[in-house]
């Protein structure tokens, strides 16, 4: 089964987004800050990482360096997050993220539609 790691610290949203690719025969795992999404990487295999900018204790920024800096491959990180502004997209792949999504403007099949293209296609 695929699997994604989504660090989003907004219960609600976090539940969304899980309903939208479970509904998909995604297995989804969350975690609520930056800390609990370095060491779910370390220990367990995802296939993507959905990854929040603002969250507390360590912030998406902060995990996409770390990530750099100890030379950990997840094969893909999709950012979400609401700022939207050109800087802090080309930051976040300047750290290795694969792609970007504003939150407010997308729906749960765009989200869907971007997750789709990264993630092994089923039973290979």
């Amino acid at each position: 089964m695929r699997t994604v790691l989504l660090a989003e610290d907004e219960t609600f949203v976090a539940g969304f987004y899980k309903k939208t690719l479970e509904s998909h025969g995604v297995a989804v795992s969350i975690v609520s800050n930056g800390e609990e999404a370095l060491q779910a990487i370390k220990t367990q295999h995802f296939d993507l990482l959905l990854l929040d900018l603002l969250m507390p204790v360590m912030d998406g920024y902060q995990v996409l360096a770390q990530l750099k800096k100890d030379k950990i491959r997840i094969p893909v990180t999709v950012v979400l997050t609401n700022l939207s502004q050109p800087v802090t997209k080309e930051e976040c792949k300047a750290l290795g993220a694969e792609d970007y999504i504003v939150k407010s403007d997308s729906d749960a099949e765009d989200v869907w539609e971007k997750v789709e293209k990264y993630l092994p296609h089923e039973g290979g």
